[in-house]
Protein backbone atom coordinates (compact mmCIF):
# COMPACT_ATOMS: atom_id res chain seq x y z
CA UNK A 1 0.00 0.00 0.00
CA UNK A 2 1.34 3.42 -1.00
CA UNK A 3 0.59 6.87 0.39
CA UNK A 4 -0.68 8.92 -2.54
CA UNK A 5 -1.48 12.63 -2.45
CA UNK A 6 -3.84 13.92 -5.15
CA UNK A 7 -3.79 17.65 -5.88
CA UNK A 8 -6.90 18.69 -7.77
CA UNK A 9 -10.40 17.71 -6.71
CA UNK A 10 -11.85 17.88 -10.20
CA UNK A 11 -13.74 15.09 -11.93
CA UNK A 12 -10.68 13.16 -13.09
CA UNK A 13 -8.78 13.64 -9.83
CA UNK A 14 -11.69 12.36 -7.75
CA UNK A 15 -12.26 9.44 -10.13
CA UNK A 16 -8.64 8.36 -9.71
CA UNK A 17 -8.86 8.92 -5.95
CA UNK A 18 -11.79 6.51 -5.70
CA UNK A 19 -10.21 3.72 -7.73
CA UNK A 20 -6.79 4.08 -6.12
CA UNK A 21 -8.29 4.08 -2.62
CA UNK A 22 -9.10 0.38 -2.95
CA UNK A 23 -5.41 -0.49 -2.58
CA UNK A 24 -3.72 2.68 -1.35
CA UNK A 25 -3.97 5.38 1.28
CA UNK A 26 -5.24 8.54 -0.41
CA UNK A 27 -4.99 12.17 0.65
CA UNK A 28 -6.87 14.73 -1.45
CA UNK A 29 -5.30 18.19 -1.33
CA UNK A 30 -7.71 21.10 -1.77
CA UNK A 31 -7.29 24.87 -1.92
CA UNK A 32 -10.12 25.57 0.52
CA UNK A 33 -11.29 23.82 3.66
CA UNK A 34 -14.09 21.35 2.92
CA UNK A 35 -15.71 19.37 5.71
CA UNK A 36 -17.94 17.35 3.41
CA UNK A 37 -16.62 13.98 2.17
CA UNK A 38 -16.34 13.25 -1.55
CA UNK A 39 -18.56 10.70 -3.30
CA UNK A 40 -18.12 8.63 -6.45
CA UNK A 41 -20.98 7.29 -8.55
CA UNK A 42 -20.88 4.70 -11.31
CA UNK A 43 -24.21 3.60 -12.76
CA UNK A 44 -26.67 3.56 -9.83
CA UNK A 45 -24.06 2.86 -7.15
CA UNK A 46 -22.87 5.85 -5.12
CA UNK A 47 -20.00 5.41 -2.65
CA UNK A 48 -17.98 7.59 -0.34
CA UNK A 49 -14.38 8.07 -1.47
CA UNK A 50 -12.11 6.62 1.22
CA UNK A 51 -9.62 9.47 1.46
CA UNK A 52 -8.30 12.07 3.86
CA UNK A 53 -9.06 15.61 2.70
CA UNK A 54 -6.79 18.48 3.75
CA UNK A 55 -5.94 21.99 2.59
CA UNK A 56 -2.66 22.44 0.77
CA UNK A 57 -1.97 25.47 2.97
CA UNK A 58 -2.12 23.25 6.06
CA UNK A 59 0.85 21.11 5.00
CA UNK A 60 3.66 21.40 7.52
CA UNK A 61 7.33 22.02 6.60
CA UNK A 62 8.28 18.55 7.80
CA UNK A 63 5.68 16.89 5.55
CA UNK A 64 7.26 14.63 2.93
CA UNK A 65 5.21 13.40 -0.02
CA UNK A 66 6.41 10.25 -1.78
CA UNK A 67 3.82 10.16 -4.58
CA UNK A 68 1.83 13.16 -5.77
CA UNK A 69 -0.66 13.19 -8.63
CA UNK A 70 -1.58 16.61 -10.01
CA UNK A 71 -4.90 16.77 -11.83
CA UNK A 72 -5.41 20.44 -12.71
CA UNK A 73 -6.03 22.55 -15.81
CA UNK A 74 -3.02 23.09 -18.06
CA UNK A 75 -2.80 26.78 -17.17
CA UNK A 76 -2.82 25.89 -13.44
CA UNK A 77 -0.01 23.32 -13.62
CA UNK A 78 3.02 25.49 -12.84
CA UNK A 79 1.37 27.16 -9.85
CA UNK A 80 0.19 23.78 -8.56
CA UNK A 81 3.71 22.40 -8.84
CA UNK A 82 5.22 25.37 -7.01
CA UNK A 83 2.76 24.76 -4.19
CA UNK A 84 3.66 21.10 -3.77
CA UNK A 85 7.37 21.07 -4.73
CA UNK A 86 8.77 21.94 -1.26
CA UNK A 87 7.07 18.87 0.21
CA UNK A 88 8.29 16.29 -2.29
CA UNK A 89 10.56 13.65 -0.78
CA UNK A 90 14.04 12.91 -2.11
CA UNK A 91 12.82 10.04 -4.29
CA UNK A 92 9.31 11.34 -4.95
CA UNK A 93 7.10 10.31 -7.85
CA UNK A 94 5.35 13.30 -9.42
CA UNK A 95 2.54 12.30 -11.76
CA UNK A 96 0.74 14.96 -13.81
CA UNK A 97 -2.24 14.90 -16.14
CA UNK A 98 -3.96 17.65 -18.11
CA UNK A 99 -5.42 18.39 -21.52
CA UNK A 100 -3.32 19.83 -24.31
CA UNK A 101 0.45 20.29 -24.30
CA UNK A 102 2.47 22.47 -21.92
CA UNK A 103 6.20 23.00 -21.55
CA UNK A 104 7.33 20.57 -18.85
CA UNK A 105 10.91 21.80 -18.83
CA UNK A 106 10.20 24.33 -16.08
CA UNK A 107 9.17 21.46 -13.81
CA UNK A 108 11.90 19.05 -14.94
CA UNK A 109 14.64 21.61 -14.24
CA UNK A 110 13.51 22.08 -10.63
CA UNK A 111 13.24 18.39 -9.77
CA UNK A 112 16.35 16.66 -8.42
CA UNK A 113 18.03 13.80 -10.26
CA UNK A 114 16.25 11.29 -7.98
CA UNK A 115 12.74 12.75 -8.30
CA UNK A 116 10.66 11.16 -11.05
CA UNK A 117 8.25 12.95 -13.38
CA UNK A 118 5.48 10.96 -15.07
CA UNK A 119 2.54 11.85 -17.31
CA UNK A 120 -0.87 10.20 -17.39
CA UNK A 121 -3.10 10.42 -20.44
CA UNK A 122 -6.63 9.23 -19.83
CA UNK A 123 -9.90 9.22 -21.74
CA UNK A 124 -11.98 8.23 -18.71
CA UNK A 125 -15.15 10.28 -18.72
CA UNK A 126 -16.31 11.90 -15.49
CA UNK A 127 -18.68 14.68 -14.47
CA UNK A 128 -19.05 16.67 -11.25
CA UNK A 129 -22.75 17.47 -10.68
CA UNK A 130 -21.83 19.09 -7.35
CA UNK A 131 -18.57 20.11 -5.66
CA UNK A 132 -18.21 16.91 -3.63
CA UNK A 133 -19.62 14.38 -6.12
CA UNK A 134 -18.15 12.81 -9.23
CA UNK A 135 -20.08 10.66 -11.66
CA UNK A 136 -18.30 8.25 -13.99
CA UNK A 137 -19.66 8.66 -17.53
CA UNK A 138 -17.21 6.65 -19.62
CA UNK A 139 -14.37 4.15 -19.19
CA UNK A 140 -11.59 4.85 -21.67
CA UNK A 141 -7.93 3.89 -21.90
CA UNK A 142 -5.29 5.28 -19.56
CA UNK A 143 -1.61 5.46 -20.50
CA UNK A 144 1.34 6.11 -18.19
CA UNK A 145 4.70 7.46 -19.35
CA UNK A 146 8.05 8.68 -18.02
CA UNK A 147 9.12 12.30 -18.55
CA UNK A 148 12.66 12.34 -17.10
CA UNK A 149 15.58 9.95 -16.60
CA UNK A 150 14.69 9.12 -13.01
CA UNK A 151 11.19 8.13 -14.13
CA UNK A 152 12.45 6.04 -17.03
CA UNK A 153 14.52 3.94 -14.64
CA UNK A 154 11.49 2.87 -12.62
CA UNK A 155 8.45 3.37 -14.86
CA UNK A 156 7.54 -0.33 -14.78
CA UNK A 157 7.82 -0.59 -10.99
CA UNK A 158 5.76 2.53 -10.38
CA UNK A 159 3.10 1.52 -12.88
CA UNK A 160 2.81 -2.01 -11.48
CA UNK A 161 2.65 -0.86 -7.85
CA UNK A 162 0.35 2.16 -8.24
CA UNK A 163 -1.67 2.04 -11.43
CA UNK A 164 -1.97 -1.40 -13.01
CA UNK A 165 -4.47 -3.00 -10.64
CA UNK A 166 -6.47 0.12 -9.78
CA UNK A 167 -6.99 1.98 -13.06
CA UNK A 168 -8.40 -0.25 -15.80
CA UNK A 169 -7.76 -0.46 -18.66
CA UNK A 170 -4.25 1.01 -18.44
CA UNK A 171 -0.79 0.47 -19.90
CA UNK A 172 2.73 1.92 -20.03
CA UNK A 173 3.54 4.13 -23.00
CA UNK A 174 7.29 4.35 -23.70
CA UNK A 175 7.25 7.44 -25.95
CA UNK A 176 6.11 10.38 -23.84
CA UNK A 177 6.19 12.93 -26.67
CA UNK A 178 4.04 10.72 -28.85
CA UNK A 179 1.73 10.03 -25.89
CA UNK A 180 1.18 13.73 -25.23
CA UNK A 181 0.58 14.44 -28.91
CA UNK A 182 -1.93 11.59 -29.14
CA UNK A 183 -3.85 13.09 -26.23
CA UNK A 184 -3.62 16.53 -27.86
CA UNK A 185 -5.16 15.15 -31.07
CA UNK A 186 -8.11 13.72 -29.15
CA UNK A 187 -8.54 17.03 -27.31
CA UNK A 188 -8.49 18.97 -30.59
CA UNK A 189 -11.08 16.68 -32.18
CA UNK A 190 -13.50 16.70 -29.26
CA UNK A 191 -13.19 19.56 -26.80
CA UNK A 192 -13.65 22.77 -28.83
CA UNK A 193 -16.52 21.50 -30.98
CA UNK A 194 -18.43 20.04 -28.03
CA UNK A 195 -17.84 23.30 -26.13
CA UNK A 196 -19.19 25.47 -28.95
CA UNK A 197 -22.16 23.23 -29.68
CA UNK A 198 -22.75 22.25 -26.01
CA UNK A 199 -23.19 18.60 -26.95
CA UNK A 200 -21.98 15.28 -25.49
CA UNK A 201 -18.87 13.73 -27.06
CA UNK A 202 -20.88 11.08 -28.88
CA UNK A 203 -22.76 13.66 -30.94
CA UNK A 204 -19.53 14.27 -32.87
CA UNK A 205 -19.98 10.83 -34.43
CA UNK A 206 -22.69 12.35 -36.63
CA UNK A 207 -21.66 12.89 -40.29
CA UNK A 208 -22.22 16.64 -40.07
CA UNK A 209 -19.07 17.02 -37.94
CA UNK A 210 -16.80 14.71 -39.96
CA UNK A 211 -15.24 17.39 -42.18
CA UNK A 212 -14.58 19.72 -39.25
CA UNK A 213 -12.88 16.97 -37.24
CA UNK A 214 -10.80 15.89 -40.22
CA UNK A 215 -9.67 19.44 -41.02
CA UNK A 216 -8.63 20.12 -37.43
CA UNK A 217 -6.66 16.89 -37.16
CA UNK A 218 -5.11 17.25 -40.59
CA UNK A 219 -3.58 20.58 -39.49
CA UNK A 220 -2.45 19.10 -36.18
CA UNK A 221 -0.80 16.16 -37.93
CA UNK A 222 0.98 18.55 -40.29
CA UNK A 223 2.48 20.45 -37.34
CA UNK A 224 3.33 17.22 -35.50
CA UNK A 225 5.18 15.87 -38.53
CA UNK A 226 7.12 19.15 -38.89
CA UNK A 227 8.22 18.70 -35.27
CA UNK A 228 9.33 15.11 -35.80
CA UNK A 229 6.25 13.46 -34.24
CA UNK A 230 5.11 10.58 -36.43
CA UNK A 231 1.31 10.62 -36.34
CA UNK A 232 -0.74 9.98 -39.46
CA UNK A 233 -4.17 11.47 -40.06
CA UNK A 234 -5.64 7.95 -40.11
CA UNK A 235 -4.19 7.20 -36.66
CA UNK A 236 -5.39 10.51 -35.24
CA UNK A 237 -8.90 9.98 -36.58
CA UNK A 238 -9.07 6.40 -35.30
CA UNK A 239 -7.99 7.48 -31.81
CA UNK A 240 -10.41 10.42 -31.72
CA UNK A 241 -13.41 8.40 -32.86
CA UNK A 242 -12.57 5.60 -30.43
CA UNK A 243 -12.67 8.09 -27.54
CA UNK A 244 -15.88 9.64 -28.87
CA UNK A 245 -17.52 6.20 -28.73
CA UNK A 246 -16.05 5.31 -25.33
CA UNK A 247 -17.20 8.59 -23.79
CA UNK A 248 -20.26 9.19 -25.95
CA UNK A 249 -22.43 10.28 -23.00
CA UNK A 250 -19.75 12.47 -21.44
CA UNK A 251 -19.60 16.24 -21.67
CA UNK A 252 -16.00 17.30 -22.33
CA UNK A 253 -14.19 19.38 -19.74
CA UNK A 254 -14.18 22.33 -22.12
CA UNK A 255 -17.93 22.04 -22.70
CA UNK A 256 -18.40 22.08 -18.92
CA UNK A 257 -16.04 25.05 -18.55
CA UNK A 258 -17.97 27.10 -21.10
CA UNK A 259 -21.29 26.19 -19.51
CA UNK A 260 -20.02 27.22 -16.06
CA UNK A 261 -18.33 30.41 -17.28
CA UNK A 262 -14.81 29.20 -16.48
CA UNK A 263 -11.51 29.66 -18.30
CA UNK A 264 -10.82 26.84 -20.75
CA UNK A 265 -7.66 25.00 -21.80
CA UNK A 266 -8.01 26.10 -25.44
CA UNK A 267 -4.60 27.81 -25.24
CA UNK A 268 -2.88 24.44 -24.70
CA UNK A 269 -5.00 22.69 -27.34
CA UNK A 270 -5.81 24.60 -30.55
CA UNK A 271 -3.66 27.44 -29.22
CA UNK A 272 -0.64 25.15 -29.06
CA UNK A 273 -1.07 24.19 -32.73
CA UNK A 274 -1.51 27.84 -33.74
CA UNK A 275 1.62 28.94 -31.85
CA UNK A 276 3.78 26.17 -33.29
CA UNK A 277 2.40 26.84 -36.77
CA UNK A 278 3.38 30.51 -36.51
CA UNK A 279 6.95 29.53 -35.60
CA UNK A 280 7.06 27.25 -38.64
CA UNK A 281 5.37 29.69 -40.99
CA UNK A 282 2.50 27.26 -41.61
CA UNK A 283 -1.17 28.22 -41.99
CA UNK A 284 -3.68 26.40 -39.75
CA UNK A 285 -6.97 28.27 -40.36
CA UNK A 286 -9.29 25.68 -38.79
CA UNK A 287 -7.46 25.53 -35.46
CA UNK A 288 -7.08 29.30 -35.51
CA UNK A 289 -10.80 29.77 -36.06
CA UNK A 290 -11.72 27.50 -33.16
CA UNK A 291 -9.18 29.19 -30.89
CA UNK A 292 -10.77 32.54 -31.66
CA UNK A 293 -14.32 31.22 -31.26
CA UNK A 294 -13.67 29.71 -27.83
CA UNK A 295 -11.79 32.80 -26.64
CA UNK A 296 -14.77 34.95 -27.62
CA UNK A 297 -17.25 33.01 -25.49
CA UNK A 298 -15.21 31.83 -22.48
CA UNK A 299 -15.79 33.69 -19.23
CA UNK A 300 -18.76 35.50 -20.82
Amino acid sequence: MANIHILGAGAVGLSFAFHLSGKHQITILTRKSKKQPFYYQENALKEKIDAKVIEVSSLRPQTKIDTCMIFVKSYQLNDAFKTIQPFLSQHANLIISHNGITDLSTISKVLTSTQSLFFISTSRGALKPTYNEVKQTGIGDTFFGACNDAAKNKVSDVFDSLIAESILPSAIHHNINLLRWQKLMVNIAINPLTALEQIPNGQLLKPQYAIKVMNLLNEACLIANHLGINITLKQALNNAYTVMRQTRLNNSSMAQDIKQGRQTEIGAICGYIVNEAEKLGVNVPHNKALLKAIKQIELV
